[in-house]
């Protein structure tokens, strides 16, 4: 297949990947705030630190308040890393490549991306945000079971599962290190550090964990049972050590692999020889930076061995 194709199909995966974590992270923040002290407001600016946008939203924001990072998260257009311009680029990318795709996810992808662009400002107000999130992740749930159901198991799939593995991974780990900052590495304020419980619970909720996680783990949340969890456990799809087992499925099944499949599972076995327990007590956040540093290696090996090759 043309590398050019192969590209939008994983792009496509990342950005559906991308919308509905967003749409996650916004409903999960949201409620936890009924959680907490009402002086807490540093739980929004914790998401804005997921979505790895510190910089950006700062240069436009002098203070991440409730409405100023729902608008940057959701709606602004001219903002990378907001669910409106996620639902954009996948829709853009399934256009140049519907004819591969099941004609059911194309309507789906788009008649989505259309929504959003119209309804998305119902988000701001607390009346209608539930259920506009609610259904972006259903939506995209839907888009990915249509995919999964649908699509045969041959190269434009693989590109698909590469996307979606990459992207899931890399989620995975922004929420963890959010969670070390405030609660395991001490930097948080007192208030945050108060309810450690609740924190760490907000991050299995971000990630639809907390029933797989307690049916794996006895006893109350904690910092240690839960990052290893995350991490370790292979048969949570949302689980670092899960992405890459399929990973490295998919990579086997495509050809020119070689550098790839060394580089995945050089990072299964970073994340398999990892202590929870010592990394919550110190070092999680660096352990964290160098896991997506990795990952960020393998999306450029992906990318130079079957996207932009030299002529």
């Amino acid at each position: 297949m043309l590398s050019r194709v192969a590209e939008r199909l994983y792009w496509l995966a990342r950005y559906v990947e991308r919308a509905e974590n967003t749409a996650r992270l916004v409903s999960v923040n949201a409620h936890l705030l009924l959680d907490m002290p009402e002086a807490v407001d540093t739980l929004w600016a914790s998401l804005v630190e997921i979505l790895g946008a510190h910089e950006d939203f700062f240069a436009q924001h002098e203070k991440a308040t409730e409405r100023s990072v729902l608008r940057y998260a959701l709606t602004e257009e001219t903002t990378q890393v907001s669910l409106v311009s996620a639902l954009r680029m996948a829709r853009e990318n399934a256009r140049t490549v519907r004819e591969i795709l099941p004609s059911e996810a194309w309507e789906l992808i788009n008649q989505l991306q259309l929504e959003v662009r119209e309804t998305g400002e119902q988000a701001l107000a607390r009346r209608g945000r539930q259920a506009f999130l609610d259904r972006v992740v259903q939506q995209c749930q839907q888009f990915s079971g249509m995919i999964m159901t649908t699509m045969s198991r041959r190269e434009p799939f693989h590109f698909v599962n590469l996307g979606w593995s990459v992207e899931r991974a890399d989620m995975t780990s922004r929420i963890l290190d959010v969670g070390c900052t405030y609660v395991a590495g001490g930097r948080g304020n007192r208030a945050l550090l108060d309810h450690e419980g609740v924190l760490w619970m907000n991050v299995l909720l971000s990630l639809s964990a907390y029933q797989m996680y307690r049916q794996q783990v006895r006893g109350r949340v904690e910092g240690r049972s839960v990052v290893g969890f995350l991490l370790q456990d292979t048969a949570f799809p949302h689980a670092i050590a899960c992405c890459l087992d399929t990973l490295e499925a998919t990579l086997g099944a495509l050809p020119r692999n070689g550098a790839p499949v060394r580089l995945n599972r050089s990072l299964a076995k970073l994340v398999a020889r990892a202590d929870p327990s010592a990394l919550v007590a110190s070092g999680l956040h660096e352990f964290l930076d160098q896991l997506q540093g990795e990952l960020g290696r393998l999306h450029a090996l992906i990318q130079s061995t079957w996207f932009r090759q030299a002529i």
